[in-house]
């Protein structure tokens, strides 16, 4: 039976410390104990150098979180799901808030205990005594969390706060990491028991959905879930933060990430749109698959060629997913095979991963993303026997012998594979610093027409022997 531990959702109005509370307690309550954080310290991890992780983007702007964004953490040997939701606005007047205000209800309908966030700054605004009103109607433990008591002043002047009429409040500053243990406390003694056990399963493979803005990334993820868990909407930018979602798809668990769109360089013209758009690098780089999303109805753009190369620069095994197919009017038997050749023309770099014709509007084939990132997954992670390698190169060279290169004959006598993910391989031989670019790539094509390595780069360094 799969584990469900019980959900704790964090909520308040825009721009109180929502997403840097979330960060704190995922960064507060890895596996462990209680005592085991006391005896090293609450700033432990930053005295022996470690990063703190960071898992929802932070800015004064009010609204940067608009998704629901979940993470597991333990304390005291009790685990429970954390989730950050978008700021409540009571009376929303743009279409994109209340898109934001429905997440905020999903949160709390799954939820088994609400952290009501205010901030002591401020001190009471009229939008936390609604709230307040708002959240005791969803019958469910609150804890009051005053945050930004970043000094002995705020804390007394945060009486006021006993007004909105609940529970006893827990001080916090994100900033000095004060009040979250005993947030932590409290939240762990009031929590039902996890449901299930935690099944003995391989690690979720981890699919990063990155491309332009628009494209259609986050409404491919809701397509896949069967549920409008990420906002959809038609102007540019509206995924922030990058979100990780568990799925199971044909018993194989996936974690996909919906990305900020990435737009060029000279297109970021603030400091929070630059946060998301390295958050999203962040993620193609720790992702196991990068899925590139491209919208058959626009032409390729120089930025869908840019991320392109960053997948094949940093050696990530990836799929091309075509997305809004649906749109393609008086498709024959010509249209895909068009289309085809085009991403071959425009996206060369990328020409050995596969595609995928889907339309996250209607469902068409959306799951085919995730069976053909599987089997990519298993190429990328593909070693092949030495001795079947070497037999390989014998013939190559045999077929084709390297080109002299001023009056000197490269000579290639071994190759074996020193890594996968992706796919690394050692050739031993004399001159082998003259080895050029289109016999290199001899060599790569035909290891992969005898091998496959479909959807993954290849790399192949050379050894003097």
């Amino acid at each position: 039976m799969e584990v469900q531990h019980p959900i704790v959702a964090i909520v308040g109005r825009p721009n109180v410390g929502k997403s840097s509370l979330f960060n704190r307690i995922t960064a507060s309550a890895p596996v462990g104990t209680r005592a085991e954080h006391d005896a090293s310290g609450s700033n432990s991890a930053h005295r022996k150098g470690k990063r703190t992780r960071k898992f929802a983007v932070v800015h004064d702007t009010p609204g940067v979180t608009r998704d629901r964004n979940y993470a597991d953490v333990e304390w005291a040997d009790r685990a429970f799901t954390i989730v950050d939701t978008g700021g409540l606005d009571i009376d929303p007047d743009d279409r994109l808030i209340d898109n934001v205000q429905l997440q905020v209800d999903a949160a709390l309908a799954e939820a088994s205990l609400i952290l009501f966030v205010v901030d002591a700054r401020t001190g009471v605004m009229p939008h936390d005594t609604t709230l307040a009103d708002k959240l005791r109607a969803a019958d469910k433990p609150i804890f009051l969390v005053v945050n930004k008591v970043d000094s002995e002043r705020f804390r007394n002047e945060a009486a006021e706060f006993y007004t909105l009429g609940l529970a006893e409040p827990t001080f916090t500053s994100c900033v000095q990491n004060d009040g979250i243990y005993e947030l932590l406390d409290r939240v762990v003694d009031v929590l039902p028991e996890t449901v299930g056990r935690e099944p003995q399963a391989a690690p979720a493979m981890k699919i990063a959905i990155v491309g332009r803005p628009n494209v259609g990334k986050s409404s491919l993820i809701n397509a896949l879930l069967g549920e409008e868990r990420m906002i959809v909407d038609d102007r540019p930018g509206t995924t922030r933060d990058a979100v990780n979602i568990r799925i199971v798809h044909d018993n194989v668990a996936f974690e996909l990430v919906d990305t900020a769109g990435m737009r060029r360089k000279s297109a970021i013209n603030d400091e929070l749109e630059s946060a998301t758009v390295q958050r999203a690098i962040h993620s193609i780089r720790q992702s196991d698959i990068a899925v590139l999303v491209l919208d058959v109805v626009r032409e390729i753009a120089q930025q869908d060629k840019a991320i392109a190369n960053f997948i094949a620069r940093h050696g990530k095994a990836s799929v091309l997913a075509m997305n809004k197919w649906d749109l393609i009017d008086e498709k024959d038997n010509t249209t895909h095979g068009a289309f085809m050749e085009t991403i071959a023309a425009q996206l060369p770099q990328l020409g050995y991963v596969p595609r995928v014709f889907v339309s996250a509007a209607t469902g068409q084939r959306v799951t085919r993303i995730l069976e053909t990132a599987l089997v990519v997954h298993r190429e990328y992670c593909t070693r092949i026997p030495t001795p079947a390698l070497n037999a390989l190169l014998v013939e190559l060279r045999n077929a084709y012998s390297p080109p002299r290169v001023r009056g000197s004959r490269p000579s290639l006598k071994y190759i074996t594979q020193i890594e996968t993910k992706p796919p690394t391989f050692l050739v031993f031989g004399r001159n082998v610093h003259r080895i050029r670019p289109p016999y290199e790539a001899y060599l790569v094509n035909n290891i992969r027409e005898e091998f496959g390595f479909h959807g993954t780069p290849i790399r192949i360094y050379y050894r003097k022997s």
